[in-house]
């Protein structure tokens, strides 16, 4: 594939808007300056995204909010199940939700070329692939400090699987919406597969956090 559809532009900048708007919100849970940094940090980089696929699209003559809207509804009850409650939750929801729909898109092997290839694979893949983001090491060292206590971490660790299971419904959700994004981004991959991928990535970082 080498351009993407519009929809499914619009979908991943509707989802790096809403990242932006839960990392801002969860910016104001940091106990400290640190922490409403780094979320600050993370929060600059979701919007800069957002910027790039409008300029992407403003090249095809295609306006950015248009693309969004169709994804508004899905996207904004998946938000609102997800809220942070905590600063804990807002660390494993920063550390594990962040990456899930860039997991998802490497799930599926697309294999758009150029910026459109780099706009799907979300804002800063590349560091976060090679596991460079300075946030994953920050968010480790407070998430084992919180998870010291015992019921805590129990609590975490039920929150990091509930954004798994709330992802793949709104995923699916999505898919079902809109065939021609969905056939698009899968190509001749199963559903199914896509999503035990998705899972198994998303086991992988709830073990390097320790949960």
């Amino acid at each position: 594939m080498t351009e993407p559809p519009v929809d499914l532009l619009g979908a991943v900048a509707y989802g790096a808007l809403t990242a932006f708007t839960r990392l801002a919100a969860d910016a104001a849970l940091a106990p400290d300056l640190d922490g409403r940094a780094e979320m600050a940090a993370l929060a600059a980089v979701e919007m800069a995204h957002v910027e790039r696929v409008r300029a992407h699209l403003a090249g095809q003559g295609v306006e950015l909010v248009p693309a969004m809207a169709p994804f508004a509804a899905v996207l904004d009850a998946f938000a609102a199940r997800t809220a942070s409650r905590d600063w804990g939750e807002a660390l494993v929801g920063a550390y594990i939700g962040r990456t899930l729909a860039v997991d998802l898109v490497a799930a599926t092997g697309v294999a758009a070329e150029g910026e459109a290839g780099e706009l799907l694979h979300g804002p800063d893949a590349g560091r976060e692939a090679r596991g460079e983001s300075g946030f994953d090491a920050f968010a480790e060292r407070a998430v084992a400090a919180l998870a010291a206590d015992q019921q805590t971490r129990g609590r975490l660790a039920l929150w990091g699987r509930r954004l798994l299971g709330e992802t793949l419904a709104a995923a699916a959700e999505v898919l079902d919406e809109h065939p021609d994004a969905a056939a698009a981004l899968l190509g001749g991959t199963a559903r199914g597969a896509v999503f035990k991928a998705l899972k198994s990535r998303h086991g992988k970082r709830m073990t390097a956090l320790g949960l």
